[in-house]
């Protein structure tokens, strides 16, 4: 059940005391630490982030329109708001922490307690692929790569996602990974998989392998579950082959409903703005953020 909010302001006073919290209950101040005689900033870590989240989810898709938006609005807020210039730099600097408070929120308020998993990965796409030979945003993270569900080839990484199905609404995302485009979708899953037991995982085609499928359920006890191909000049599938492959469809079509909703609120798979490794995980650390909160508060 989600947690109601009068209005946008009551949110932000939230989300501030949220984030508060997590720096003096949880390892969020270890992200921020400074060795230094400015190790007590005048504008804290804490609106910082705060600033940046909420302007994230009021469809500020970018950190200037978000610093503006604050500016214009909220200044009066946050009196030691610092320039831009600043601001950019700590967002980008700290970027590991965005993800941190992605976890903790996880664990807060939706740890996770089930055993259906569905996993796939979206592109984020740095520069189509026509300007992609003048690229140099992202290095070496950042390379060519092909989504075969939406038939294009990119520029840019891999989101790979883990969601808990739930019933007649989105798949709760409890975990997620950012790889290189040309990393294939098994390589990542092995990765991720790994810190996880007793779960059925439904994935694509591009997950088959019998022989980690073997290793993952008698190490881990993980059923990854694919869809049945049909062999290169082989027969074609049975009738019973076909309803399971229709069946493991349904299953995994949350997955796509949850990248297209994510994407419709944050615009995370556009990161054409982006100029450095740093800045490009703080695009899809933040916009995770944002997309984790909307399915927990409203407002």
């Amino acid at each position: 059940m989600k947690t109601n909010f009068s209005d946008v302001d009551s949110f932000l006073v939230w989300l501030y005391l949220t984030i508060d919290n997590m720096n003096r209950q949880t390892e969020l101040a270890l992200y921020t630490e400074r060795f230094s005689n400015n190790c007590v900033p005048h504008f804290t870590d804490t609106e910082l982030f705060t600033c940046a989240i909420f302007t994230e989810m009021l469809g500020c898709h970018s950190k200037k329109s978000g610093y503006n938006y604050i500016k214009r609005n909220y200044q009066s807020w946050f009196p030691f708001l610092t320039v831009y210039e600043v601001y950019s730099r700590k967002l980008n600097k700290f970027q590991e922490a965005l993800a941190y408070i992605y976890k903790v929120i996880c664990d807060r308020y939706f740890p996770y307690n089930g055993r259906e998993v569905v996993i796939d990965t979206a592109p984020i796409v740095v520069c189509k692929q026509q300007h992609s030979a003048k690229s140099k945003t992202g290095k070496p993270l950042v390379n060519k790569g092909y989504c075969a569900s939406k038939k294009m080839y990119y520029n840019g990484v891999k989101l790979q996602v883990m969601a808990q199905l739930r019933n007649n609404i989105l798949p709760f995302p409890f975990d997620y990974e950012i790889e290189s485009a040309s990393v294939h979708d098994l390589t990542i899953a092995k990765q991720s998989l790994s810190d996880y037991q007793d779960i059925d995982v439904y994935a694509d085609k591009a997950y088959c392998d019998e022989t980690y499928k073997q290793d993952l359920f008698e190490y881990n006890d993980i059923n990854l579950i694919t869809p049945i191909k049909k062999k290169k000049g082989g027969n074609e599938l049975t009738l019973f082959q076909k309803c399971f492959n229709y069946l493991h469809s349904s299953k995994r079509q949350p997955i796509e409903n949850l990248f297209g909703w994510i994407d419709k609120k944050t615009d995370i798979e556009n990161a054409n703005r982006v100029r450095s490794i740093d800045g490009l995980f703080y695009h899809v650390n933040v916009k995770m953020v944002a997309a984790l909160l909307w399915l927990i508060v409203k407002f």
